[in-house]
């Protein structure tokens, strides 16, 4: 019996893009195990829950533990795993066979400060201590504008079995520092995540529109912290009224981050664009990825600024304009996806961005037909060398 642990992807993350990447992680490396009929023991580090769960993705329902995660620099962390052994797995952590680390889609970067940094980098330091044989699952690596930032993670990476990256622009990265025996380039895992197709009353186009909570509120610092070249909050109402004009379009405000925090909820900024416009339509809370992916595969045209809804709609054949706010989507959707259907609001101001969202809408059936392309000729065979690869790993055989 195998003891797999994957980290930093908890599936009961609010953010469920971050869940997503658990949910699939999850079914992934379990369909690697059942097609090469080896057994296995899941484990999620850095899970807000403790103790065994499970939960049913497509037609399996997968057993799972959970023990907490920690910046293991810090000794107060140290306090917490002598302390609550259970919790924070102290006892567990020595006996993993192999370590899979998601590390949140995009958190091994210094985009969202270095206190996030120190979270997933630490975890590496510690493990790569007990020796452990750790995966890095693919994600977006970078950017490191931060020197000291970009030398610790630069000298832990060339320590990890594997590092395999989402995008072209991350693996061109990881490269130009570390063996190709070590790294590849292969897809988000979020493709992976099964759904159940929703079809909505014909008789109108539904328009799914994704607000950012966190760019709502203009980032952590709540100053324009992404250096956008717009005003997203005026922005985004400019292009809700631009649909509302159409008498037959119906508007959906979806969120795909739902936490506690209010500088984060999109449901809270969700609510306050409703106050403003009684006539669209809040998509409710959903309780896990896959209930929002299901969602989202409804529309007849989306955009949004939270990757993982623009995947959701991407994989599931809805023509989506992303609103790009940092080089993780150009790396993904334009350079790995071969789609420059993009709304880059770092580089394009309030003008273009409106222009292209338009654009796309009106275009909706040519960048459908762009989508069918690259699921059909980029993310599956993508996902399926990610499987092969996965699977060698887990049968211990010669790569």
């Amino acid at each position: 019996m195998l003891k797999i642990a994957i980290i930093w992807a908890n599936p009961y993350n609010k953010n469920f893009g971050v869940a997503a990447l658990g949910y699939s992680s999850l079914a992934l490396i379990n369909d690697c195990l059942k097609e090469n009929n080896l057994k296995g023991e899941f484990t999620f580090i850095g899970s807000s829950e403790i103790g065994k769960d499970s939960i049913s993705i497509g037609n399996n329902i997968i057993e799972f533990n959970n023990i907490m995660g920690l910046d293991y620099f810090s000794k107060k962390s140290w306090l917490k795993m002598i302390l609550q052994p259970k919790k924070y797995g102290t006892f567990k952590l020595s006996k993993f066979d192999y370590i899979f680390d998601i590390g949140e889609g995009d958190s091994f970067s210094d985009i969202y400060g270095i206190k996030r940094f120190n979270r997933v980098y630490s975890s590496k330091v510690f493990l790569n201590f007990l020796k452990k044989k750790q995966i890095i699952l693919p994600q977006t690596i970078g950017p490191f504008k931060d020197i000291e930032i970009k030398r610790k993670a630069d000298a832990i990476m060339s320590q990890m079995a594997y590092v395999f990256s989402r995008d072209e622009k991350s693996y061109q990265y990881t490269k130009s520092i570390l063996s190709g025996d070590k790294i590849g380039e292969f897809i988000d895992v979020a493709f992976y995540m099964p759904f159940n197709q929703q079809s909505y009353n014909d008789d109108k186009v539904h328009v799914g529109i994704n607000v950012s909570g966190l760019l709502w509120t203009g980032g952590y610092t709540g100053n324009n912290q992404f250096n956008l070249k717009l005003e997203y909050k005026d922005t985004l109402i400019k292009i809700i009224e631009y649909f509302l004009t159409k008498n037959d379009v119906l508007v959906h405000i979806i969120s795909h981050v739902t936490p506690d925090k209010p500088i984060e909820d999109d449901y809270e900024a969700a609510m306050e664009i409703k106050k403003r416009f009684p006539n669209i339509i809040v998509a409710p809370k959903f309780q896990s990825p896959i209930e929002a992916k299901s969602y989202i595969s409804g529309m007849d045209y989306f955009t949004g600024a939270r990757m993982h809804s623009c995947i959701a709609a991407f994989s599931t054949g809805v023509p989506v304009i992303p609103m790009a706010y940092s080089r993780k989507f150009n790396g993904l959707f334009v350079d790995t996806l071969q789609y420059d259907e993009l709304a880059d609001c770092v580089n394009v101001d309030e003008k273009g961005v409106i222009s292209k969202v338009k654009e796309g809408y009106e275009n909706r059936k040519i960048l459908k037909e762009k989508i069918h392309f690259s699921n059909t000729k980029i993310v599956i065979p993508r996902l399926e060398i990610l499987k092969n690869k996965i699977s060698n790993i887990l049968s211990n055989e010669k790569n």
